[in-house]
């Protein structure tokens, strides 16, 4: 695929014309004129090529570098840019501080029992069931259940 870097320059708009865009191709939809499916399937296409691009690490290798020329803080073309930290980590396994492994042992455990009783109430009628805690007896109900519809697509 010979693939011009110009094609990306269609992207390269400010926040209204990106608004305009979208909603362009929603009033497309609803008059008929374009496919929700094909459009779908589009977008699922750019969130993947976006995907691929942008945890390529030579990509990232390449932004920093030249991002590094203008400093942590800088405008071009018609964006705000930032160097900056993100998603900073800290290992704890070495530390070797029994507290903290008492704790994250206790953590666990009300972890596996907290999803035991999820399941165990995920079971219960609808009409709810009285069960005895303690000396009480107390009616219990289970979860409200919510979801959204969507389209899934897996991309070939």
């Amino acid at each position: 695929m010979n693939l011009s870097i110009t094609n990306l320059s269609l992207f390269e708009t400010s926040k209204v014309e990106r608004q305009s865009f979208t909603e362009a191709i929603v009033n497309n939809l609803m008059e008929g004129l374009a496919d929700p499916l094909k459009v779908h399937l589009q977008v699922k296409c750019m969130e993947d090529i976006i995907k691929q691009i942008t945890a390529n690490p030579i990509y990232r290798d390449l932004l920093i570098t030249e991002a590094a020329k203008y400093g942590k803080n800088f405008e071009h073309h018609n964006a705000k840019f930032e160097i900056k930290e993100m998603g900073v980590k800290y290992d704890y396994d070495n530390c070797n501080d029994p507290v903290l492994e008492f704790m994250n042992n206790s953590l666990r455990l009300i972890e596996n029992d907290i999803k035991d009783r999820q399941k165990f109430l995920k079971s219960i009628p609808e009409a709810g069931m009285e069960i005895l805690i303690d000396d009480e007896l107390v009616k219990v109900y289970p979860p409200i259940k919510s979801s959204t519809t969507t389209v899934s697509v897996n991309l070939k």
